[in-house]
């Protein structure tokens, strides 16, 4: 790692394409520091589990609900009544895929 001491903070600010590199190197650790924090055993919204698995919502609730294979409801997802929203552990849904 650099000693702060020894950066030229000046030619830091003159130089565009670094300030750039810095902004986005500090946006990727922000992202990746949240997930480590994110508990690892959590019940997601079906839309948030769809933008965690990078897949759209219809896909998710499709794999979810087949009638080929369904997936297990209490481990991977859950729903109170039959129109209310579905929760999903994208942990065992990872899992079962």
């Amino acid at each position: 790692m650099t000693n702060p001491a020894s950066i030229n903070i000046a030619e830091v600010m003159d130089n565009p394409e670094k300030i750039e590199w810095i902004l986005n190197k500090i946006a990727f650790l922000e992202t990746e520091l949240a997930k480590l924090k994110k508990p690892q055993n959590q019940w997601l919204t079906l839309e948030e589990a769809a933008a965690e698995l990078g897949k759209s919502v219809s896909a998710v609730r499709q794999r979810l609900k087949s009638t080929k294979k369904p997936m297990p409801k209490g481990k991977v997802w859950k729903q109170a009544k039959k129109g209310h929203a579905i929760s999903v552990n994208v942990t065992n849904f990872r899992k079962f895929m």
